[in-house]
């Protein structure tokens, strides 16, 4: 690509002008040289020193463009070494020093191509000033000196290309260094901040805030697309789709959506999924997916999965935070499971196993703005034994106990493992439903009936 005039090139460009004119008013006016033509020559070099000052201030003041600068210099410089060496001698002339002075100093600037123009410029117009009158050993010395030109063209332009060249490199060297200690930088900011910010994961003990908290870091300082949360069921055996996020929009599901099976050797993300299962399609670019395992204290609690904000798989340090954030997220997470199977100790009936009164109050004020926030419906079902009374007056309580026993595992059975069964008191239960209509839950209720007759 051309080289241009940057304001060092111009700087250094007449500097040069400057000695050039300072050796020619030297060799002319103070040394043995005069032309033989006194006055014009003194004509034409002052009209040559204007042009040049007058180039100077409008290249100072930006003017005019480099390259039309550069052209109008060499047109003025070719025409006044042409008619100085005219003045001066012809072949006897050293005004030819000019041309090696302005060839040196194109030559470093200048592309190959414009360098070949200049010398055969320069070297035809030496030969059409220089050349008559001339003798033998004139036209050997003219012959020598145009060698002269082509040699310093090209030894300049070949110190230059080598010195672009190292320039080049080192710049290149110390572009990646930048770019490395940028992203060094960077890694490190990044797994302080995520360090930081999952370190606070572990002091909220809710599921739901702890999962809308987890989306929140995966959006605003992982910047991924797409984040989704899956986790196991109480039996290990089924993996459920919990919560996700895309571009931002938060969506949690409840009850959860089954995924996909839990295998002793690991998770099978492809294995097909049975007719009965809700499910639902991820993202199409499933090349790009990165698969987090969620474990803790070597049990695994579930999948992580992050889509890239940009097509492309994540490079080695974003993985590096990613799991990192997927470790402590795991831990939280059993940290919150754990902290609800205490609460459950509280609020459990020790007769049948399910949940007491004391906690379905609140349970089901949860609920219940749950169904609000996030537009859903919900149902309630309120089971009675009839007639258990007498049972217990005629056969004891001990068969009443067995009886209620029974009741609480067919109403356990017949709902699905987000229902919350509550023993509400002596012979009374109830069932919340989320994401339940009434139809719904007419058809569980007569299953429950059902089952018990």
């Amino acid at each position: 690509m051309p080289m241009t005039f940057n304001s060092k090139i111009e700087r250094v460009y007449f500097s040069a002008k400057g000695l050039f004119i300072a050796s020619a008013v030297f060799w002319i006016y103070l040394g043995s040289s005069h032309p033989n033509n006194f006055t014009l020559f003194t004509v034409l070099f002052s009209v040559y020193i204007a042009i040049n000052m007058l180039m100077f201030s409008l290249s100072q003041k930006r003017l005019i463009k480099s390259r039309s600068m550069l052209f109008y210099l060499f047109s003025v410089d070719t025409v006044f070494l042409g008619i100085s060496i005219i003045l001066d001698g012809g072949a006897q002339s050293q005004m030819f020093i000019g041309y090696y002075i302005l060839i040196g100093l194109l030559s470093v600037y200048l592309p190959a191509k414009e360098v070949g123009i200049v010398v055969i410029v320069f070297s035809i117009s030496y030969f059409l000033v220089a050349l008559f009158p001339s003798n033998f050993k004139q036209l050997m010395t003219i012959i020598m000196r145009t060698f002269y030109f082509w040699l310093l063209g090209g030894i300049g332009y070949m110190t230059a290309y080598y010195m672009r060249a190292s320039e080049r490199k080192v710049l290149r060297t110390l572009d990646i260094l930048n770019e490395r200690t940028w992203e060094l930088e960077t890694s490190q900011v990044m797994l302080e901040n995520v360090y930081e910010t999952t370190r606070a994961l572990s002091t909220i003990l809710d599921m739901d805030q702890l999962l809308e908290e987890v989306l929140d870091i995966a959006n605003k300082l992982l910047r991924v697309r797409k984040c989704t949360i899956l986790l196991s069921g109480e039996s290990g055996k089924n993996l459920y789709l919990y919560a996700e996020s895309n571009i931002g929009k938060k969506t949690f599901y409840n009850p959860p959506l089954m995924y996909s099976e839990v295998r002793p050797t690991g998770i099978d993300m492809s294995s097909k999924l049975s007719s009965t299962d809700k499910t639902k399609n991820f993202s199409n670019n499933k090349s790009f997916m990165l698969d987090l395992p969620l474990i803790s204290h070597g049990k695994m609690m579930g999948i992580m999965q992050l889509e890239p904000l940009k097509k492309g798989e994540f490079s080695e340090k974003e993985r590096k935070s990613f799991t990192m954030f997927a470790n402590s997220t795991a831990i939280a997470i059993d940290m919150a499971r754990l902290h609800k199977k205490m609460q459950d100790l509280t609020v459990i009936d020790e007769l049948t196993g399910l949940y007491n009164y004391r906690y379905f109050g609140s349970k089901l004020t949860d609920e219940i703005r749950r169904s609000d926030r996030y537009h859903q419906q919900i149902s309630l079902l309120m089971i009675d034994i009839d007639h258990f009374k007498e049972i217990n007056d005629s056969q004891g309580h001990q068969t009443g106990n067995i009886i209620l026993q029974e009741i609480a595992s067919v109403i356990k059975q017949s709902v699905r493992d987000v229902d919350i069964v509550v023993r509400y008191g002596g012979e009374e239960f109830m069932v919340i439903l989320p994401q339940t209509n009434l139809n719904d839950a007419r058809s569980i209720a007569e299953r429950i009936r059902t089952q018990m007759e």
